[in-house]
């Protein structure tokens, strides 16, 4: 019983797993009814209410993730009419009820603890039956009046209005400006709901005037209404309605529906791995009870029983156990989905409404499982068939003998995947190297990433052949390792020994744990380079050590704010950062134009905004700085880069303006090599002193030069002085969250490395049972039996780590071409726990569980 179990869970953990995932997938991303409940409530449509007059029909029919229709010609796309005073009740048949949707409209400014703080607003017609489903209600209700509000439970504890898990009687909240507001509910959205968030009818003095925006409202039509039709013909009032049988059956689309070649190589190589990970476990366990039956297989050839008799019993074991572990897999995951929800929804950061179950994937990876399992048992019954009656009886077991040679086809089948995993890994370098260049020469680059279905397919061809060739090279390669078991203490030597004996077992284990360690290892190694790229790509606001004070909307710029600050921090120095607007410029809101460096047309950007900044500053950048101060001290500005200079001078011009042909002369340099910190690379640089001669300075950031990392109480009095948390920031270089990622990928490395190893040494000890009496016969104390176990599953355990280890590594010098790493990352210490600590822990784990003293069994000979 006890081992038909544990067959059964090493074929559910597996099943489990995949069958969770896919659970967790269709929880975070809902189909049908529950999708449409979530995007339009208890409403028969939504209507979107554009800032055009006009739109042309559609090209699909409207869906959630569809193309929108365009705008025909002369209509301007910046919008001609405010959407917030179109009354779509007028355009929609008589007897139509409409509710404003509930939508993320901007942000508000609130009265914190500490400081002020900035959190999302979402305005809409919460108390409407039309929305209701749209968002969840914990308690009290949704506003109704334009002086209530409700916010989200993590905005209420943070501003302190919770009495336990209920509101405060008569809790209010106070924005920026001195507003106060009832708060009359709690509640959440179903993504991200755990975001602070204000929620607001729709008339609220809250939101500001968003000119441009669009406007959406949940409609009840009448019975009868053909939503199709009406949803053509609201396009020539530029209105635009999705009917909720849209969203509940999306309709076909000619954009998409095809999916790239390289995902679904991916995806086909995860399950086959799957499989064969279960195969080569379970198939190693089934072993146990194989052998462990072989007298009991023995009778039954020995009353007549053929070999094909004897492999239908193990055969239908395999299908049996399968069943069970795939069955109550599913089953399991399935109520853990149910009973677990609360965790899930903290993980998935998403609320989960109702079971939304893939009946359809499930059947498959249960399907997958019970054929794993059957699988599983295939050699075992072969094997088990082969037994001559007289040794089945006796219980003797067959051990490997003869010259063990490495088969050649195997050894050619791991060369050349190593060899298609490396050029497939440069030809994605190459690629990847293009797109980077495609990118380098824009004003704001961003992140280059590739999906070459070529280099994809060549690198998982690769690596699938060095798995295949390791899995059939591993019995013997077992026993060629054990030719080095004269070098090693007698429970190595035993050990060594036994795993080449027994090869059968040791090589599927083995190889079990390889894939399994090998997953592990290239997801570290994807992690690192991962996280290489990404420090490669980081823009400091500011020099290591310095803090930064930006100046927009929050903390508005004032001279005596800058220095009361400074005296707050353990402040060296104090740089304004600022730009340059000409007298008389005119402001539009927030926005003054400034100047900026204009650039030849075809040059991958449209002019270099003008940096003012003091050279001090500059000059603290290594080597760039010393030059680029020099000239700044001269009164010439400094470029990145050779654009826009003619002569050694450039042109200035207002940076909302294409074209001005009275733009300003100003002389200029090139200095090379910018650093990227501060933007500095970006900009064009220039002194206060010779700023000050083109028009008038606005600053718009702080950079302190600090003495020594300012302490939390100094953080926290300056936050305070400012009135805004999260303003004042100090710039600590690139923070990998590598990690909490790698302390889960060693958790998980253990687990497997000591399940793998746990099946071979059980069997081991089942099938050493009378070698070991034997030992204690002749002398050997009762510790040894222990050290033999430790041994063994040391053994099992670093043969199958290294060669995890090196599997890892194919995919990781992928991952260093497919990130775009600037050098091939190698998690030293994370492979090291994994090849040194992990089999060892392993072995110790082995010591410390098998029991010193064995009794005596009888020999049948």
């Amino acid at each position: 019983m006890g081992r038909t179990l544990l067959i059964a869970a090493l074929i559910g953990v597996p099943v489990f797993a995949a069958s969770w995932i896919g659970l967790m997938s269709a929880a975070g991303d809902p189909t049908g009814e529950t999708l449409a409940r979530q995007a339009i409530g208890e409403a028969d449509a939504r209507v979107t209410v554009t800032p055009y007059p006009k739109l042309i029909p559609w090209t699909d029919r409207p869906s959630l993730d569809g193309n929108l229709p365009g705008l025909p010609e002369g209509v301007d796309p910046a919008g001609t009419r405010d959407a917030g005073k179109v009354d779509p009740s007028k355009l929609l048949p008589a007897g139509s009820t409409t509710a404003r949707a509930l939508q993320e409209v901007n942000n508000v400014e609130l009265r914190g603890p500490q400081a002020n703080r900035s959190v999302r607003l979402i305005t809409g017609d919460g108390q409407s039956k039309l929305t209701e489903g749209t968002f969840k209600l914990d308690s009290g209700r949704m506003p109704g009046k334009p002086g209530e509000v409700a916010v989200s439970p993590s905005l209420a504890k943070y501003l302190d209005l919770m009495d336990g898990e209920q509101l405060k009687p008569g809790a209010t909240l106070t924005t920026a400006t001195d507003q106060k507001y009832s708060v009359v509910g709690l509640a959440r959205s179903f993504n991200e709901p755990n975001r602070q968030t204000v929620y607001a009818g729709p008339n609220t003095p809250l939101a500001l005037p968003q000119p441009g925006a669009e406007i959406r409202y949940l409609v009840d039509l009448p019975a009868g209404t053909d939503a199709d039709a009406l949803s053509d013909q609201l396009l020539d009032q530029g209105l635009m309605l999705l009917p909720r049988a849209n969203v509940v059956d999306p309709p076909p689309t000619t954009m998409g529906g095809s999916q790239d070649a390289g995902a679904t190589a991916v995806i086909a190589l995860v399950i086959g791995f799957g499989v064969l990970e279960i195969v080569l476990l379970a198939g190693t366990a089934f072993a146990v009870g194989a052998r462990r039956q072989t007298r009991e297989l023995g009778l039954v050839a020995a009353a007549g029983g053929t070999a094909q008799d004897i492999r239908r019993i193990v055969l239908v074991q395999g299908a049996f156990i399968g069943l069970l572990g795939a069955g109550g897999a599913v089953l399991i995951a399935v109520l853990a989905t149910i009973a677990g929800r609360p965790l899930w929804e903290k993980m998935l950061n998403t609320l989960i409404v109702g079971v939304n179950i893939p009946w359809r994937m499930l059947v498959i990876v249960g399907v997958l499982g019970l054929l794993a399992g059957l699988a599983s048992a295939v050699v075992p019954a072969v094997s088990a068939g082969r037994m001559a009656p007289m040794a089945a009886l006796s219980g003797r077991f067959a051990s490997a003998t003869g010259v063990i040679r490495l088969r050649k086809p195997a050894i050619v089948l791991v060369a050349g995947g190593i060899v298609c995993a490396i050029v497939g890994s440069v030809w994605m370098a190459s690629v990847f190297a293009q797109a980077q260049k495609s990118v380098a020469a824009q004003a704001e680059p961003y992140r280059a990433t590739v999906t070459p279905t070529g280099p994809i397919a060549l690198v998982l061809l690769g690596i699938t052949a060095v798995i295949i060739g390791l899995v059939w090279l591993l019995p013997n390669l077992v026993g060629k390792v054990a030719s080095v078991a004269r070098f090693l203490p007698l429970s190595g030597r035993l050990a060594l020994r036994d795993a080449a004996r027994h090869r059968h077992r040791t090589g599927p284990a083995a190889a079990a744990i390889m894939m399994s360690v090998g997953a592990t290892a290239a997801m570290a190694f994807a992690i690192s380079n991962s996280i290489a790229a990404e420090s490669a790509d980081y823009i400091p606001d500011a020099i290591h050590g310095d803090a930064t004070l930006p100046f927009a909307g929050t903390v508005p710029y004032s001279p005596v704010t800058v220095e009361k600050v400074a005296g707050l921090l353990p402040t060296r120095k104090t740089y304004e950062i600022s730009t340059i607007s000409l007298p008389g410029a005119k402001s539009s809101g927030e926005y003054t134009p400034s100047l900026s460096v204009t650039t030849p047309p075809g040059s991958g950007t449209w002019g270099l905004p003008l940096m003012v900044v003091d050279p001090d500053y500059i000059a603290r950048f290594p080597e760039y700085g010393a030059k680029a101060a020099a000239a700044m001290r001269a009164g010439k500005i400094v470029l990145p880069r050779q654009e826009g200079l003619t002569d050694g001078k450039v042109k200035l011009v207002e940076d909302n303006l294409q074209e001005d042909p009275k733009g300003q002369l100003h002389a200029a340099v090139v200095v090379p090599s910018a650093p990227k910190t501060a933007q500095v690379s970006a900009s064009a640089l220039i002194s206060p002193e010779a700023a000050r001669k083109l028009g008038n300075l606005r600053p718009y950031r702080v950079q302190y030069e600090l003495k020594r990392e300012p302490t939390d109480s100094e953080l926290a009095a300056a936050t305070k002085l400012l009135g805004h948390e999260d303003v004042l920031k100090v710039e600590k270089g690139y923070e990998s969250p590598a990690r909490l990622w790698f302390i889960g990928l060693m958790s998980a490395a253990t687990v497997v490395t000591l399940l793998g190893v746990a099946i071979s040494v059980s069997l081991s000890a089942a099938e050493g049972r009378a070698d070991l009496a034997t030992l204690a016969a002749v002398g050997a104390p009762p510790r040894r039996r222990r050290s033999l176990a430790a041994a063994q599953a040391w053994v099992l355990g670093e043969l199958g780590c290294l060669l995890g280890v090196g599997v890892g590594a194919l995919y990781g010098y992928t991952a260093h071409a497919a990130f775009g790493s600037p050098y091939f990352a190698i998690p030293w210490r994370e492979i090291g726990g994994i090849v040194l600590v992990v089999p060892l822990f392993a072995g110790l784990l082995a010591w410390l569980l098998t029991r010193s003293r064995l009794p005596m069994v009888s020999r049948v000979d």
